[in-house]
């Protein structure tokens, strides 16, 4: 896979306006989470490829509203702040079902990720590190690794409600879902750290490496 190849694809059918469709992920391999967990978050993430998919003619204007110009203005500003939730909604789980694959060794030292993770923070362990630190963020959201296009460095951030906390000009490389329905059905509330561990040791780092330049 071509890094920033999910969001090119999403970006592509931006352009042309035509209907996402939800992905296919294949869990089997997956430790550690219930089936149950995982098919009930999949539908989870249909449904967000389902209302970008209803707002995709409001927001590109191919629907006009009845109304004052107020209420359009209105209306306008809440469509184009709840289309980015959604869709940002739709894409994070792709990138984050995309790489639960199951247990996987580590990409080669000379790997582009891993020179990064090195020249960033200093190791793998510190990277990871870094990651059990922002979980510990109280409240729901997600830890992303993101690459700089300008540097190609590494950083990690906290993300709320999926649009806010994002970098402009930034490829998330590794997107892990906090918020309780993702876990919930097998940790408590207080397991966070021990969800995030088996996330870990679910990782497929081939997909994440390949996302990294």
């Amino acid at each position: 896979m071509a890094p920033s190849s999910a969001l090119a694809q999403s970006n592509a059918g931006a352009r042309s306006a035509s209907p996402y469709e939800a992905k296919k992920f294949d869990f089997s391999h997956v430790k550690g989470l219930s089936d149950r967990a995982l098919e009930l978050h999949r539908t989870l993430y249909e449904g967000y490829v389902k209302e970008t998919n209803a707002l995709l003619p409001l927001v590109s204007g191919k629907e006009q509203r009845e109304g004052s110009d107020v209420a359009k203005r209105l209306s306008d500003d809440g469509l184009v702040r709840r289309f980015a939730f959604e869709y940002n909604g739709m894409i994070l789980h792709e990138l984050f079902f995309d790489a639960l694959r199951g247990k996987s060794a580590l990409p080669s030292e000379s790997s582009a990720f891993m020179k990064a993770i090195q020249t960033s923070f200093g190791g793998f362990d510190a990277w990871q590190n870094d990651i059990r630190r922002l979980a510990q963020t109280r409240g729901v959201g997600w830890v992303i690794t993101t690459q700089s296009a300008r540097d190609k460095r590494l950083i990690n951030v906290w993300i709320d409600e999926h649009s806010h906390g994002l970098l402009a000009d930034w490829q998330p490389v590794l997107a892990l879902d906090l918020w309780e329905h993702a876990f919930l059905l097998d940790f408590k509330p207080s397991e966070r750290s021990q969800y995030l561990t088996t996330l870990f040791d679910n990782i497929d780092w081939k997909v994440v490496a390949s996302r990294c330049s």
